[in-house]
């Protein structure tokens, strides 16, 4: 996960200042618009993932929970 500086929009919504990147396309997202996913990666390994909405629902780039939800 990479965090934002805040002087970037939200690339999703466009009204409010960002806080992280898409973790597969790098689109600057808030708050509302991020979406979490954890990776079970071997034992007892679980790195957290934060995506657009495109991107957690698309089963190419998260394929442990694109049509999860």
């Amino acid at each position: 996960m990479r965090i934002t500086d805040g002087t970037e929009i939200c690339r999703i919504c466009g009204k409010v200042p960002s806080i992280i990147y898409c973790d597969s396309c790098e689109k600057p997202l808030c708050r509302t618009c991020r979406k979490f996913d954890m990776w079970q990666q071997g034992c007892g390994s679980i790195p957290t993932k934060v995506f657009c909405v495109a991107c957690a629902t698309n089963p190419w780039v998260n394929p442990w929970g694109s049509m999860m939800d």
